[in-house]
């Protein structure tokens, strides 16, 4: 079976929670089945600068969008379909599973084929190389 490991963005928490909520859950509302939620929440983007004495100089910058992950055990539901999102792999978590990975990447070469990520750039010829 192929886990899928798929991205998602959210205007805000609470389109996210409504989300997750219509997913199978456990009569204590946590998610059951082959699938396990990973929010992320608004993704951090800039860190904070501060000064030698602790004082905040620049603000964060986070996302304003809602980040949730999900590993689905199956296909993934067509329902999420409108918040998916495909950062270079593999964004800012990643679960376990190296054919969740392999799957991921492979679809989002299969997505973005012109992607420096999927044609990285050759190594030069040692022949061109210029030795001190």
């Amino acid at each position: 079976m192929t886990r899928l490991t798929r991205k998602y963005e959210f205007v805000d928490q609470a389109t996210a929670d409504a989300a997750i909520a219509l997913l199978p859950q456990d009569e204590e509302g946590n998610p059951t089945g082959e699938h396990l939620v990973t929010i992320l929440g608004f993704i951090l983007l800039v860190p904070a600068t501060y000064d030698d004495e602790g004082h905040e100089l620049t603000p964060p910058v986070y996302s304003d969008k809602y980040a949730v992950d999900i590993y689905w055990g199956s296909e993934a539901l067509a329902s999420w379909e409108p918040y998916i999102v495909w950062p270079l792999p593999m964004g800012v978590h990643t679960y376990g599973s190296s054919s969740s990975r392999n799957e991921y990447e492979a679809t989002y070469c299969g997505l973005f084929p012109e992607s420096e990520y999927c044609n990285p750039p050759l190594p030069p010829d040692p022949e061109e190389l210029e030795l001190p």
